[in-house]
């Protein structure tokens, strides 16, 4: 009569060290998820400010005005 309480106990006990491990992955990817969304922050700034360096580097458009273009051996 004392194998159905041992046999809940196993069970009790399969379910909490199940629930333990799941605790200690979730704490795992919540920290990974937290690295990678610093680092996904830090390339956005960079793409912008690459962005911007590439906008400030890149000449002006040519007006489309034959005259106002300076010939290439200036």
């Amino acid at each position: 009569m004392n194998r159905p309480s041992t046999d809940n106990e196993a069970r009790i006990d399969e379910l909490e060290s199940r629930l333990a491990q799941q605790d200690q992955s979730i704490l795992e990817l919540s920290d990974e998820l937290y690295r990678q969304q610093q680092q996904i922050a830090q390339l956005e700034m960079q793409v912008r400010q690459l962005t911007a360096r590439l906008t400030e580097a890149t000449p002006p458009e040519p007006s489309g005005n034959p005259a106002d273009e300076v010939p290439p051996h200036y």
